[in-house]
């Protein structure tokens, strides 16, 4: 059952008699937020922001509101808007772990890299988080993108504690331990990899990288031809040409 407010309205039934109809103000929010997030997917922006600002009237002390407000403004590019109704979610209801997910990764599409890394931490921590692993994995692939090497292993690391099969996670690994030189243990997590998942143009790319610098030329060559043949237009095979951002 949800709790929540109630309210009487009062309506004329078919019979011409005057009855009172309650309503759970929780239910009616909840119902405006299912609405207004099927708006977004949508991508029908307006009437999204229409049943978010009706939801928020009804109840606005469900949890879910101001995070939904953020996912709203971060589609439309209003982005210190986003990030005020993330601040104001999580000040709200500071325990949803999901929401430091999120907020966790809006920071760091916006390069704020540590702000990330401290909502990802905080996401671990709390009690009610069911999926640390993502947390973790979260907390390692946004320390890749700054490239903080000694952060993303040791994040990669504890995701691979929780879960064997991270596909993302061991790649991660994979690329870090390259970029410390310690073609080793990128070897190792490239050979875990290749036991679990089927080969893709990032783990091709990893293996060339493991090759040159272990200065076996010819294989890496080789593996270069195969990466342009079977994914011409990746940006891994833009990298192997020289050619990538």
């Amino acid at each position: 059952m949800l709790s929540g407010c109630v309210t009487q309205q009062f309506v004329m039934s078919s019979d011409n008699e005057v009855k009172e109809r309650v309503i759970n103000t929780r239910e009616a929010a909840m119902a405006r937020l299912k609405l207004a997030l099927e708006y977004l997917q949508s991508g029908k922006t307006e009437q999204a922001k229409l049943n978010l600002d009706r939801a928020l009237q009804i109840d606005d002390e469900l949890d879910g509101i101001h995070a939904s407000f953020a996912y709203f403004y971060q589609q439309v590019g209003e982005y210190d808007q986003a990030d005020k109704s993330y601040r104001a979610a999580l000040s709200q209801f500071p325990n949803n772990a999901n929401t430091r997910n999120n907020y966790g990764a809006f920071l760091c599409e916006r390069k704020d890299y540590d702000g990330a890394n401290t909502q990802f931490l905080k996401a671990i921590e709390t009690p009610e988080n069911t999926a640390i692993a993502n947390s973790y994995e979260n907390a390692g692939l946004c320390a890749l993108r700054d490239k903080n090497w000694k952060r993303s292993i040791g994040h990669l690391s504890k995701v691979l504690g929780y879960e064997r099969n991270r596909a993302r996670s061991i790649l991660g690994l994979t690329t870090a331990y390259l970029q410390t030189n310690d073609v080793d243990a990128a070897t190792r997590y490239l050979r875990l990899y290749r036991q679990q998942f089927t080969q893709t143009s990032q783990s091709l790319w990893l293996a060339i990288q493991i090759e040159q610098k272990l200065e076996n030329h010819a294989l890496a060559e080789k593996l270069g031809q195969i990466l342009q043949s079977n994914y011409p237009s990746s940006l891994e095979t833009k990298l192997y040409l020289g050619k990538g951002i």
